[in-house]
């Protein structure tokens, strides 16, 4: 017997027609607040990020089947959702393009059918529409329905779910089921449905406690899959509560990471949360840098799963872990006091925390206190900044003596990691690496010498000698000199006193105003004599070079009385005792000698007008000089 008559069916019939299904706006695909996560933490630092996931209000993918109870009862229900059929599955498709659909119904055992597929899972709206059309109310001889059976074929196969879809069924009806049903308990469809991830939305044309859900079973169910119970739907609005139903389905957000370089850390609390589909999810992520990490960029991925399955909802956490670096330093000395040794401490990247690091000096050929005063301390970086000064004073003094060096060591960083700990601080000697020698000779007969400027030769200092006369004697050899001087002069005075510059020199002079020589059948008599020798300091290759000069000149000669004309140009002169050699010059590596008479003979030598320049190292440089440092 029909639970209700056709009649009373047939006069409620126009009433359902005239319902329609109220279709919300759809709303946007789930997103993640932030999406993307850009931070800036030291090793060992952690921070918390307040995440917010929100679901879309169709679940993702739906896979929803629609299932009928068909039995004569249900023709004003089933009447509403064929009319407004179309209207559920464009709301669902709007939201979810992806959606698919199935269609099928059930009545009882003694009934031409218990169970069928009207139409397996499909995206074409029209061929769900005809799966609904082939609906018809009919059967169903007492009150309990085969709905138990139902829902456990479904869940055992009798629908080809998509294995990415979420699963749902919308079940309406208004009688409860046999238990068993077909062979099959409550507790077996709800374990298949489990088995089969489906949710199933119930929509109870009765009251609470009775109709489809009398014994409790559609409220077993519901609670058993994650689903919804819908209570004293009237026919006419069933399709309404089945979308209804779907928009109340909750999913189940699970963040997990499934890409994270290893020095990073994430958690999340909680772990998972379940929440109507359309509502947002909380969490808070927790990102940590692991300890010891090195300065870097790195990375993790995060995909917040719907029920467990990825849809698209990704996060990306950056994480820049800043490095400190020293720079190496380059200090002249200087001859007294102390000169600051500035090395700059430096961040890669600014960071929103303070930042801090411990450094220390240490001696290296460069020891403190004599060359450098240690330092300690802490550099602190406000937020944002970059660069931080360290100074170190360097003790100057006139000591020539090789570069030297010490170390300032970073160390104990909060808030970044050490790419750089060491800055090498050197010391650059600039007392000079050598002196200048300089000597004058007006005239030397046998090695005996009136007249010499800085007899000492090194190093050259300031000098100046003069002689009216001289008159020197070697065997039958004399010779008679008038106005005899020699100087010697050296710019600066004091070396010391500054570092090597162009022009530095030293410089010696030789003069006589009159010389006569004689001997046995020859007689010279010469006019002024003068030889000039210097060596001076020149840009040479991006620094100074000494550089050596000499001159000299003869104003007159006469031999014998017959005069001969010379100048500044080297001459050599043959004699019967000898040779006579005018302006020569002898150069070095370090030194040069102006002489502007020699008379070279087998007994003596005479050396009128002599000029010596040169410059020597010292025991620390043996092979310097005094245009360097």
């Amino acid at each position: 017997m029909l639970r209700r008559s056709l009649a009373a069916a047939t006069a409620t019939l126009t009433l359902w027609a005239t319902t329609a299904v109220v279709v919300a706006a759809p709303q946007a695909a789930a997103q993640v607040d932030p999406v993307d996560v850009v931070v800036t933490l030291g090793p060992g630092a952690s921070t918390t990020v307040a995440k917010t996931v929100t679901t879309p209000a169709i679940p993702p993918n739906p896979d929803l089947v629609f299932l009928a109870d068909t039995t004569g009862s249900m023709g004003g229900a089933i009447t509403d959702v064929r009319n407004n059929a179309g209207a559920v599955t464009s709301a669902v498709l709007d939201a979810q393009p992806t959606a698919q659909f199935a269609v099928s119904e059930y009545r009882d055992a003694e009934d031409a059918f218990v169970f069928r597929v009207n139409q397996n899972l499909t995206g074409d709206p029209a061929a769900v529409q005809n799966g609904i059309n082939a609906w018809v109310a009919g059967g169903g001889g007492d009150i309990p329905e085969a709905a138990i059976n139902a829902l456990f074929e479904i869940g055992s196969g009798a629908i080809a779910f998509r294995p990415d879809g979420t699963r749902i069924v919308a079940w309406f009806g208004d009688a409860p089921s046999h238990d068993p049903s077909q062979g099959h308990t409550l507790a077996a469809a709800i374990a298949a449905l489990q088995a089969a991830d489906i949710r199933v939305i119930a929509v109870n044309v009765g009251p609470a406690g009775g109709g489809l859900d009398a014994g409790g079973q559609a409220t077993a169910i519901v609670n058993a899959t994650g689903g919804v119970l819908l209570n004293n739907v009237p026919s006419n609005q069933v399709a309404q509560a089945i979308l209804d139903g779907i928009q109340a389905v909750q999913v189940t957000v699970t963040p997990t990471i499934t890409a994270c370089d290893p020095q990073l850390t994430l958690g999340f609390t909680p772990a998972s949360r379940t929440v109507d589909s359309g509502d947002v999810a909380g969490f808070t992520e927790t990102i940590t840098v692991n300890p010891g990490t090195p300065a870097g960029t790195y990375h993790c991925t995060v995909d917040f799963l719907v029920d467990g399955t990825s849809r698209g909802f990704i996060e990306q956490n950056t994480v820049h872990v800043p490095g400190l670096s020293i720079n190496d330093v380059t200090v002249d000395e200087g001859n007294a006091g102390t000169t600051p040794a500035t090395f700059t401490v430096s961040l890669d990247r600014p960071s929103p925390s303070p930042v801090t690091v411990d450094f220390t000096t240490a001696n290296g050929t460069a020891v403190a206190p004599g060359d450098y005063t240690a330092t300690a301390g802490t550099v602190t970086f406000a937020p944002g900044e970059t660069t931080k000064p360290v100074t170190v004073p360097v003790v100057g003094d006139t000591v020539d003596e090789l570069n030297e060096t010490f170390t300032v060591t970073l160390s104990a960083a909060g808030g970044a990691a050490i790419t750089d700990a060491v800055g090498i601080g050197t010391i650059v000697d600039d007392d000079r690496d050598g002196v200048f020698s300089c000597r004058a000779s007006a005239l030397n007969v046998v090695g005996i010498e009136p007249v010499v400027a800085n007899p000492a030769n090194v190093p050259c200092v300031d000098d100046s000698e003069t002689l009216a006369q001289a008159g020197l004697n070697a065997g039958a050899l004399t010779v008679n000199a008038k106005v005899l001087s020699a100087t010697t002069d050296q710019t600066p005075d004091d070396l010391t006193s500054a570092p090597p510059a162009a022009g530095d020199n030293a410089t010696a002079k030789a003069k006589v105003d009159t010389t006569t020589i004689s001997t046995l059948g020859l007689t010279i008599e010469l006019g002024v004599i003068q030889a000039e020798a210097a060596v001076q300091c020149v840009p040479s290759g991006g620094g100074l070079a000494p550089q050596f000069s000499g001159s000299s000149t003869v104003a007159s000669l006469k031999i014998n009385g017959v005069p001969t004309t010379v100048g500044s140009a080297p001459v050599t002169i043959p004699l019967l005792i000898g040779s006579l050699k005018l302006n020569s010059t002898e150069t070095t590596g370090t030194s040069v000698t102006q002489r502007a008479v020699v008379l070279d003979t087998l007994l003596t030598d005479v050396v009128i007008g002599e000029a010596h320049a040169d410059i020597h190292g010292t025991g620390t440089h043996p092979n310097g000089n005094p245009c360097t440092s």
